[in-house]
């Protein structure tokens, strides 16, 4: 039986921003498993626990040592290492003195290129102990983070200075050092409750030990005992804490042990608009904001602290002055702003750039307002509607520059809202239109609910995703700083989701912008807002990547939300029938690629097929055809066309695709095998060859409006 031992690999460090932790330790799990596994040492389990000073993992059921080998050494083609007599050469003779053997022993095993030499040997397995004190340090030092620091004397990079290292392999210390820190098996405790080191006596004890030291080690245990302290706030107040998992699991983050506690704001802060309490509590303090059964926001909030205090009330006495000093602030800024006007603070964006060497937010929000209107010209909204666009544009970026909005960049939007009505007043279309040309501004957030703010919307993220390309700041791999995939996929989301944007086409939205660059950057405009929109079709409406790629190409001259609905009800429509994909690839794309055979053989044929009036989708042809098997298939056509024409009138695709599919069978036939199908360009009567062209042209006409079949994968 395989002896086996537990690993405990632990970085102890100064606090790690809390949304560098997860992914930390995660990749350090994976490159464990990783390195180990391709050394034949699979560990049977994987544990990884996180807190704010420290990364770990666990691995179960590691072997004490590699498994014994055999390892092939090949060398080079027999025709080199040996002669035509049989006598090893030159080149074969240092081959096998090299491995340590003689001509004899070389073995003659195929190789890429032909036979080739080999020396076969046993090859004893390392002690698992020598190999993590080789792996363990490279695998640190292969970790990397968003940002990460040196310190004393240039040591590092690691994402925080490192106090201490643990690395047992059962009871036993794995030797090795990194960043100049020698491991050992010595972890500590929360910093200021139990300060003093204590050492482990083998991977089993981690958690208890950390436990009985104030330290919860399990990051969803730590998030647990917040939400449980969060309920019993709630039962005991008689309110609730507004939702904010985001909140909730980089607290849970920025904590060792947890500790719950209600503090309160000076009533009179509740004056303030709702968001800017929340921001300030949630965002700059990570508090949680409470509102009562009514669903109005309360002076108390909720407090996570890191440290058990006799007194709990003096921790939420520090809170109240912290949060105290940031509601004066933010009280102050609403006044001044509400002093300016939003009018006043519009006249000052030219202060502010919108792009190096693009131009400044005042002509930003100029091009916005004219992409904007000729938006509205295109959707054909009301008057209304466009008299709110057209104020709104002006104003939509003016909260920029607003104390407010310098002190918390997320209420962008927000306070251009609150500032284009008069103080306690209901919002007004051009302060909707302004708060809402923002959304969606994460992933699952909502799109705008008003014609105007959808349009505006959509202007604001255009205009900037074409400023950007025509400056050359274009996604490369990962990086994005701008945020342009981001805004792209908002723009597809809205104009799929808002009625009035729904039938306008990508292409004619990309028309639009009156640029002298624009047609110059419009195809790497659409294979960006392609690649976007296919990962929607996936992420949003589930349609497999081959289906999304047979509809994608589409989007130069179809509407977004059309697409999506013609990509779902194909998807669909596969789902439940087994044998479509097998339809697609041995009889569909017949049509297609001989069509493709005739243009490239026959380059003219189109051009007689309608100078004698075959192409006509409407007609009924039967009577140019010569045998039942293409009257079958233009009978087969002739009853699709309601179909046909149902699905370009009212997006019935799923009728279409049925009517497609009737197909399968008189194609099949038409094509048949040998002498039982129909000859197309083979036939030596050009008339006939002619006349079947036209029908199966006729056929492809239904359908490759709707989509690019031959990208749809038939394996």
């Amino acid at each position: 039986m395989i002896q086996t031992r537990d690993l405990l690999l632990e970085i102890g460090t100064e606090e790690i921003p809390a949304r560098m932790l997860d992914n930390g330790v995660a990749d350090l799990a994976r490159l464990l498993v990783e390195v180990l596994t391709g050394a034949g040492l699979a560990p049977a389990g994987v544990e990884t626990f996180a807190t704010p000073r420290r990364m770990c993992v666990r691995l179960a059921g590691l072997a004490i040592a590699q498994a014994d080998r055999e390892e092939i050494q090949t060398g080079p083609l027999v025709s080199v290492a040996f002669g035509p007599d049989g006598v090893a050469t030159k080149v074969g003779e240092g081959f096998a003195r090299s491995r340590g053997v003689g001509p004899s022993a070389l073995e003659r095993i195929p190789g890429p290129k032909g036979e080739v030499v080999a020396v076969r040997k046993a090859v004893t397995g390392r002690p698992t102990a020598d190999v993590l004190a080789e792996s363990l340090p490279v695998i640190l030092g292969r970790l990397t983070f968003p940002k990460s620091m040196r310190w004393a004397s240039g040591t590092g990079p690691f994402v925080r200075p490192v106090h201490w290292i643990v690395g047992l392999f059962g009871t036993d210390v794995v030797p090795f050092t990194f960043v100049g820190i020698e491991s050992g098996r010595t972890t500590c405790g929360h910093r200021f409750l139990f300060p003093d080191p204590v050492d482990l006596s083998d991977p089993s004890v981690y958690e208890a030990t950390l436990r009985d030291r104030g330290v919860e080690p399990v990051p969803t245990a730590r998030k647990a005992a917040i939400v449980v302290a969060m309920a019993a706030a709630e039962r005991e107040h008689g309110c609730r804490f507004l939702p904010n998992d985001a909140l909730l699991h980089e607290v849970s983050n920025l904590v060792e042990m947890p500790v719950f506690a209600i503090a309160r704001f000076d009533e009179d802060f509740l004056r303030l608009p709702r968001e800017v309490l929340v921001t300030a509590m949630g965002a700059h303090q990570r508090f949680f904001a409470m509102e009562d059964d009514q669903g109005r926001l309360m002076r108390s909030f909720g407090v996570v602290s890191n440290t058990k205090a006799r007194d709990m009330s003096v921790v939420a006495r520090g809170n109240e002055r912290v949060i105290a000093a940031r509601l004066f602030d933010a009280r102050f800024f609403y006044q001044q702003d509400r002093k300016h006007g939003l009018a006043s603070l519009k006249d000052r964006l030219p202060e502010r750039l919108f792009l190096k060497g693009v131009g400044d937010m005042a002509v930003k929000s100029g091009w916005v307002k004219d992409l904007a209107l000729a938006l509205c010209d295109a959707a054909g909204v009301a008057a209304d509607v466009r008299a709110t666009v057209a104020e709104s544009a002006d104003l939509a970026k003016a909260d920029l520059m607003s104390a407010m909005v310098g002190e918390f960049p997320e209420l962008q939007g927000i306070m251009g809202a609150y500032y284009a009505r008069p103080a306690g007043e209901p919002e007004t279309p051009v302060a909707t239109a302004i708060r809402e040309h923002y959304l969606p501004r994460f992933s699952g957030d909502a799109i705008p609910s008003t014609a105007a703010g959808a349009i505006l919307a959509v202007s604001d993220r255009l205009d900037s995703i074409f400023r950007c390309f025509k400056a050359g700041a274009i996604p490369t791999g990962s990086k994005d700083p701008l945020a342009l995939r981001r805004a792209a996929i908002g723009l597809l989301r809205i104009c799929m989701g808002r009625p009035e944007l729904q039938s306008i086409a990508f292409g004619r939205l990309l028309a639009l912008i009156h640029d002298d660059k624009a047609a110059d950057l419009a195809p790497a405009l659409q294979s960006f807002f392609e690649d976007r929109f296919r990962g929607i079709l996936a992420e949003d409406f589930g349609v497999p990547t081959d289906f999304a790629n047979a509809i994608t190409p589409l989007l130069a001259t179809g509407a977004p939300g059309d697409l999506a609905v013609r990509a779902r009800a194909l998807a669909d429509f596969a789902t439940g029938t087994s044998d479509f994909r097998d339809f697609l690839d041995n009889v569909f794309k017949r049509v297609g690629n001989l069509l493709k055979q005739a243009d490239e053989k026959l380059p003219g044929w189109r051009a007689q097929a309608e100078a004698a009036g075959l192409l006509s989708v409407d007609a009924d042809h039967t009577g140019a055809l010569a045998n039942d098997l293409e009257k079958a298939v233009e009978s087969t056509r002739h009853a699709a066309l309601g179909a046909y024409h149902l699905a370009r009138e009212s997006g019935a695709y799923t009728e279409l695709i049925a009517a497609m599919y009737s197909f399968k069978d008189p194609l099949a036939r038409f094509f048949g095998t040998g002498r039982d199908g129909v000859p197309v360009l083979i036939e030596a009567d050009e008339g006939l060859r002619l006349a079947r062209l036209a029908l199966l042209h006729r056929v492809q006409a239904l359908f490759d409006w709707f989509a690019e079949f031959g990208r749809i994968s038939t394996r």
